[in-house]
């Protein structure tokens, strides 16, 4: 299916490149500015306003807006609480939004800033890549499903995937959050309401569960934006973690997106090294991995916009936070 068809603003360059691109840095702006919405759907489901993508990962009052129920109280901290990768990556985010988090956690961040490791700005900067081809897909590539893998904790007041899809793509917006730890599950559950959201417990390495929570939440006829930012590199190669994903796209119509976000050792490889030591002492699984690796989890996709590369500097906005910064973490998106 040529997606390309479906775009509602005029493009800079072809959105489909025959191949992934080379290790080029230099991608021009984006033709839009996806922290701007510049239409939304007549109908709005729950009253969903635009915002601003970069304040809302940043924490700033721009970022909020109306929360389907009223938030859950925050989780209470403890010094013996187990390290959990959510709540890790929450504590990183930081800011009034994200506060979800034990000492442990806070305890893990401190230890990757104290080596040199920007641990802050390389979530901050995922999540604003995160919000981008989200956007992407639902806004200018048409897509009214989104399966999103390992969400993590739930912001308070900013946006999250849901929001966008229902933004963009109104009452025939669907979204799944499927991950593997309970607590997630159950903290998503008082913000979800209706069929047109929900959160399943469910492990990307099963992948036939996976696809039947799917199935049971979607319309397989029509494509599924499938959004794994920061979780594949939470993934052992004993694990086949390419052969889960590929079985996942497979499965899908054409015209199915896959938006990826890893973790990369190759910007200096003895930091990563280091801070991949921190996170296994500390109970997690870390799996930095190269250019080539990476990119070979789109398989026989095709590349969408710059293809694979620093989260940053794929169709950046002028207020992405920590813009072109070195973050450690490569994303990209591509159709089937």
């Amino acid at each position: 299916m040529d997606m390309s068809s479906r775009r509602r603003g005029p493009p800079s360059r072809p959105i489909r490149p025959s191949r992934w691109p080379t290790r080029s840095w230099n991608w021009p702006e984006a033709p839009h500015e996806v922290d701007r919405p510049r239409r939304s759907c007549r109908r709005r489901v729950h009253r969903l306003r635009p915002v601003r993508l970069a304040d809302a990962v940043a924490g700033g009052p721009a970022g909020r807006v109306d929360a389907v129920t009223p938030p859950p109280p925050p989780l209470s901290y403890s010094l013996h609480a187990p390290v959990s990768s959510a709540r890790v990556h929450h504590a990183a985010l930081g800011g009034q939004d994200f506060y979800d988090s034990y000492e442990a956690d806070e305890d893990v961040v401190r230890r990757l800033t104290d080596i040199g490791y920007p641990a802050r700005a390389a979530a901050r900067a995922g999540r604003a890549f995160h919000l981008r081809a989200v956007t992407y897909a639902t806004e200018t590539l048409g897509l009214h499903q989104v399966l999103d893998i390992g969400p993590g904790l739930p912001p308070h007041t900013g946006v999250d995937t849901h929001s966008i899809a229902a933004l963009y793509t109104g009452d025939r917006a669907r979204t799944l959050y499927a991950d593997t730890d309970p607590i997630v599950v159950a903290r998503w559950d008082p913000w979800l309401r209706g069929r047109h959201v929900r959160a399943a417990q469910t492990d990307l390495r099963r992948t036939e569960t996976l696809l039947a929570e799917a199935d049971a939440h979607f319309d397989l006829r029509y494509p599924v934006a499938v959004v794994a930012t920061a979780v594949l590199d939470t993934i052992d190669d004993q694990d086949q973690p390419h052969l889960c994903m590929r079985r996942i796209m497979e499965a899908l119509v054409p015209g199915s997106v896959l938006v990826l976000s890893h973790l990369t050792y190759e910007d200096n490889p003895p930091l990563v090294h280091q801070a991949e030591s921190i996170l296994r002492k500390a109970g997690l699984t870390s799996c930095a991995r190269g250019f080539e690796d990476i990119a070979a989890f789109f398989g026989d996709l095709t590349a969408v916009g710059p293809g694979l590369v620093p989260v940053s500097q794929w169709y950046p906005t002028g207020a992405d936070p920590d813009d072109r910064s070195t973050v450690h973490t490569y994303g990209g998106v591509g159709i089937t």
